[in-house]
């Protein structure tokens, strides 16, 4: 594997660090905080060959560096699995019970991103020998979830309206919904993308159960939204405003970067 010729790991203290997990994919990228040109992403698909931690073993010794002491070394989690919880209410010695309390069936470790004002944390569960693995192959290591940069980026975008806002981020095989009133954050859901019936339904009946009003609420749009035509041609019909979220990176990304990478790695770039 061949990095970009302004990156030099001879000094890797200069650079942050960030791994990207999901069901059936392990990418990472390196930027620069100090130099907006310096920016790399690489992704790769996790066969059936091994098993999934047997294929991230390999992937981190075969390429080698990423023990190395970045400025900061991240990894995110790309899960339906998460529940939202106010600070007031958040005890990290509970946390694990009201995680199992939601998801039953669901088994690892239980971990908890708070949000960058500290008003809720998203907590999240990871395979345990995935958890110890990188953060022992790792240098000093921070867990995270997908959502936490998606809700502090359309945070932002909440608090310029004076009404109800939806955002929704295609990205791999799901999409996530955040709704807001304002400032205040209403839900937060994954769902599966299947087919545009499905996709469409699941859109309708969260806007239902929030009362939001297809005439005046807004629609927000990210990912890979132009694998979505059928299903944005038809929101397009029933909500009056819709329209494509404009990220402001701090990084020089190309074209291809802007439309491929996925939202919540461009999130992360624009704080």
């Amino acid at each position: 594997m061949f990095l970009p010729e302004n990156i030099d790991l001879a000094h890797s203290e200069e650079y942050n660090l960030s791994i990207r997990l999901t069901p059936d994919g392990f990418s990472f990228s390196i930027h620069s905080p100090a130099d907006p040109s310096v920016f790399h992403f690489q992704g790769t698909s996790i066969g059936n060959k091994l098993t999934y931690i047997d294929h991230i073993k390999k992937l981190i010794f075969d390429l080698g560096f990423f023990s190395q002491p970045f400025r900061e070394s991240s990894v995110t989690l790309v899960s339906p699995y998460y529940t939202l919880v106010p600070a007031v209410y958040h005890d990290k010695g509970e946390m694990k019970k009201l995680f199992r309390f939601n998801f039953h069936e669901e088994e690892g470790i239980v971990l908890s991103d708070a949000s960058p004002d500290g008003a809720y944390h998203v907590v999240f569960n990871l395979d345990e020998e995935v958890h110890s693995f990188l953060s022992r192959n790792l240098w000093n290591s921070s867990f995270h979830h997908h959502t936490t940069s998606l809700l502090q980026l359309f945070e932002g975008f909440s608090k310029e309206e004076g009404h109800k806002s939806s955002f929704i981020d295609f990205h791999d095989t799901s999409m996530t919904i955040i709704c807001f009133s304002g400032e205040q954050l209403l839900s937060a859901n994954t769902f599966p993308v299947m087919n545009a019936h499905d996709t469409t339904y699941f859109i309708a009946s969260v806007w239902e159960k929030l009362a939001f009003d297809q005439r005046s609420d807004r629609l927000y749009l990210s990912g890979n939204v132009d694998s979505q035509k059928a299903v944005t041609d038809i929101l397009k019909k029933l909500i009056r405003h819709v329209e494509n979220v404009a990220l402001k990176p701090a990084v020089q990304l190309t074209d291809e970067e802007r439309r491929t990478l996925p939202t919540d790695i461009i999130a992360a770039l624009c704080v």
